[in-house]
């Protein structure tokens, strides 16, 4: 090969090697680019969940508030209403009258009070029949048939659908010999 030969050839490999540096250049510049809008997408997926962080936070607050005010409402009108109750157990006690008229009246108050809670959906457990433990307590154990209950201590009740207090009940098992 000769001077001029290599001469052209050095040129040659010189703008080749140009030409790949502007292309990596180009390159690099392209990814730059790329990078940026990665990272102000980045910094826009961030700021929305942060948005949407605070948002949920305020509508947890905003929920407790909210449950807070319907208690309050709710239990404004059960004790307005109780309050009439209690008007009347007033009168009954500073009543001048016969035990058989103060047997009445209280009567009436606590029929007037049984009323008001099967309003607000307080029903009575069924205490007849078979032992249920979702709904009653075993208190004493008795002789009869397996799991029919005796006797009802105390009555249970239902709020709605869900067990406020369960009876408390006597309950029977079976004493039979199965030796034999």
């Amino acid at each position: 090969m000769d001077k001029a030969e290599g001469s052209d050839q050095s040129k040659q490999d010189c703008q080749d090697l140009e030409q790949q540096l502007s292309a990596l250049r180009d390159q690099l510049q392209e990814e730059r680019k790329r990078a940026e809008k990665a990272g102000v997408q980045a910094a826009e997926y961030l700021d929305a969940a942060r948005r949407v962080q605070a948002e949920f936070e305020n509508y947890k607050k905003r929920s407790a508030r909210e449950r807070e005010e319907t208690i309050k409402c709710a239990n404004h009108k059960l004790l307005s209403d109780l309050l009439l109750v209690v008007d009347d157990f007033e009168r009954a006690v500073a009543a001048r009258c016969s035990e058989e008229e103060l047997r009445s009246g209280i009567t009436k108050i606590h029929d007037n009070l049984a009323s008001l809670l099967r309003d607000y959906g307080l029903r009575e457990i069924p205490s007849d029949g078979k032992f249920d433990p979702a709904m009653h307590e075993a208190f004493t154990v008795g002789e009869g048939e397996d799991g029919t209950i005796l006797e009802t201590y105390q009555k249970g009740y239902y709020l709605g659908d869900k067990v406020l207090r369960c009876s408390k009940v006597k309950v029977a098992k079976s004493t039979g010999d199965n030796n034999g």
